[in-house]
C-alpha cells in the first residue's frame, strides 16, 4: 500500500491544516458573545450547578456527534441515530428489566449500535442510492422497531447499576461529562494520527481519486458507519443511563441536532474537511442556546426556530465558502 500514502496525505491536508478555521473562530466568538449576553440577563447562568446542568444536557449530543464527525468528514451521513438511540435504549431496557445483568445489557447495546452502523455502511457502500435516503428509510424501520418492542410504553426502573452511568460524579463533575470528553479526544487522535482518519479525508475530498490510489473505499465506508453506530449506541445508552428510563421516541430530533452541531461546526455536507474541535462549539451552542432560553423563561417552541436559523446559515456560509476555494 505504499503508493497510497501520498495521496492519503494530499487529500487529508486540507481537513488537517488548523484547528480552526476562519469560521470556526467565528462560532467561538458567537459562544463567548452569547455566555456573556446570557450571563447579563440571568446571573443563574454562570453558578457551577447550572453550568454541570448544561455539561451533562449535551453530554449525550456530544458523544453522538463525534461518531457523525467521523462520518460526515468521509463525505457519509445517518439519519437514523435518533431512532437508533431510541432503539438501543428500548433493547437495553428491555434486557435490564427481565434481570439482565447490566453490563451485558450495555455490551448488547453498543454491539446492537454497531450492527446497524454495518447496515448502513453496507446499504451506503454497495447501492447506487444516496446515504441520506437510505438511512431515512432505516430511521422510519428503527422508530418502528423501537415502538414494536415497547409496545409503546416507556421502560421505567433500569435499576440503580445502569443508572450510575448516568448519575455518577467524578469529584464534582458528573462521569458522563468526562466520558464525552475522552470519546472526543479518541476521535481526534483517530482523524488526526491515525491512518483511518487520513482515509477519511481523502474519501470525503473525493472518492474516486482515492479508490484510484488503491484504497478499499467501500470497506472503510462502511467502517466509518460501524464507528458512528457504535457512539450512537453509547448515546443511547448513556441517555438512558441519565433519566432512568427507554422510551421509544427518546432519539428523536437527535439527528439533525447532531448534524446541525457538525455543520455549524465546519464540516461541509460533502465532506473532506472539518474536525471534532468545530463539532465541540456547535454543540456547545446548541446546548447553551436551549439552556439560556430555558432560563429566560423563553417558549421551548423558539428553540426550534433559533436552532433551524443558526443551521440554515451555517450551510449558507460553507456553501459560499466551498465556491471561493
Amino acid at each position: 500500500m505504499p503508493s497510497a500514502q501520498p495521496a492519503e496525505r494530499k487529500a487529508a491536508a486540507g481537513g488537517l491544516r488548523q484547528v480552526f478555521d476562519v469560521q470556526q473562530w467565528g462560532i467561538v466568538f458567537v459562544l463567548i458573545a452569547l455566555v456573556i449576553i446570557i450571563s447579563i440577563a440571568s446571573p443563574v447562568f454562570l453558578s457551577p450547578r447550572n453550568i454541570r446542568n448544561v455539561l451533562q444536557q449535551v453530554s449525550t449530543l456530544g458523544i453522538l456527534s463525534m461518531g457523525v464527525t467521523v462520518l460526515m468528514i468521509s463525505g457519509g451521513i445517518d439519519l437514523s441515530v435518533g431512532s437508533a438511540i431510541s432503539t438501543v435504549a428500548v433493547i437495553a431496557g428491555t434486557m435490564l428489566k427481565a434481570g439482565v445483568p447490566a453490563e451485558i445489557a450495555i455490551l448488547t447495546g453498543l454491539v446492537l449500535g454497531c450492527a446497524i452502523g454495518s447496515v448502513n455502511g453496507m446499504l451506503a457502500a454497495f447501492t447506487r442510492a444516496h446515504p441520506f435516503i437510505l438511512t431515512l428509510g432505516t430511521m422510519t424501520i428503527l422508530q418502528g422497531v423501537a415502538i414494536i418492542v415497547t409496545q409503546g410504553y416507556p421502560v421505567n426502573d433500569l435499576g440503580s447499576r445502569f443508572a450510575y452511568i448516568g448519575g455518577a460524579m467524578i469529584g464534582p463533575v458528573p462521569f458522563i461529562v468526562i466520558l464525552f470528553f475522552l470519546v472526543m479526544i479518541v476521535c481526534w487522535l483517530l482523524l488526526r494520527y491515525l491512518r483511518i482518519g487520513r482515509i477519511a479525508y481523502a474519501i470525503g475530498g473525493n472518492e474516486y481519486t482515492t479508490y484510484l490510489a488503491g484504497i478499499p473505499v467501500k470497506r472503510y465506508k462502511i467502517l466509518f458507519y460501524v464507528i458512528c453506530g457504535f457512539f450512537t449506541g453509547m448515546a443511547g445508552l448513556v441517555l438512558a443511563s441519565r433519566i432512568s428510563s427507554a422510551i421509544p421516541n427518546m432519539g428523536t430530533g437527535f439527528e439533525m441536532n447532531s448534524i446541525g452541531a457538525a455543520v455549524i461546526g465546519g464540516i461541509p455536507l460533502t465532506g473532506g474537511r472539518g474536525n471534532v474541535w468545530g463539532t465541540l462549539t456547535g454543540v456547545l451552542l446548541l446546548g447553551i442556546i436551549g439552556n439560556g432560553l430555558n432560563l429566560l423563561h423563553v417558549d421551548a417552541s423558539f428553540q426550534y426556530v433559533v436552532t433551524g436559523l443558526i443551521i440554515i446559515i451555517a450551510v449558507i456560509i460553507h456553501e459560499q465558502r466551498l465556491k471561493k476555494s
